[in-house]
């Protein structure tokens, strides 16, 4: 008996792994001032995934620069994000493909809307609108997709094997502990 739960203890322990895939939104160059303002993205997803949602990414990340200033764009910062499909190299050029992001912030000299694609202003361009104006690509963002079945996935742990690791371990010491508090009895 010891031996089957030291074996089932083993697998658990082992590091179970996952393809994830990974979608760079390419660097775009924004207005006149392009050297100073740009934006880039990146979200990623489980390769099993077969639903592309808010809901169901792995990380997102997106970051505006403007007249030398980075500002990290975070999820609560999303209006609106809609894919339709990610496998075209192209971002915000179907159906209500695209999104719409809001920085306010007091700690921001601006309040900032950017809109990318038909899911932002029903534009087929990306662009940061702010208190002065605004600053347009003239273009929507491509995209390069990383790892998954055919691109050699990237691999990453997953940690609930640990977690059940975990629990077996403290399963295994219950049962001991209460075979020892009988065995003194």
């Amino acid at each position: 008996m010891k031996s089957l739960i030291a074996v089932v203890f083993i697998l658990f322990t082992s590091p179970s792994w996952a393809g994830v895939i990974t979608y760079d939104f390419t660097r775009l160059m924004l207005g006149d001032e392009a050297s100073d303002t740009s934006l880039v993205g990146q979200i990623t997803f489980d390769e099993n995934e077969t639903e592309f949602t808010m809901g169901t990414w792995l990380s997102f990340f997106f970051q505006l620069e403007f007249d030398g200033v980075i500002y990290t764009i975070l999820e609560d910062d999303i209006a609106e994000f809609m894919i339709a499909d990610l496998d075209d190299g192209v971002f915000g050029d179907e159906g209500s493909e695209g999104f719409e992001f809001f920085i306010e912030d007091a700690s921001v000299p601006y309040e900032f809307t950017i809109s990318s694609g038909l899911a932002g202003l029903g534009q087929t361009d990306t662009c940061v609108f702010f208190k002065n104006g605004e600053r347009c690509a003239g273009s929507l963002f491509q995209l390069v997709k990383a790892g998954g079945a055919d691109n050699d996935s990237t691999q990453v742990s997953e940690p609930a094997s640990f977690a059940v690791a975990m629990l077996i371990l403290f399963a295994f010491t219950s049962v001991r502990k209460n075979r020892c508090r009988q065995s003194a009895l």
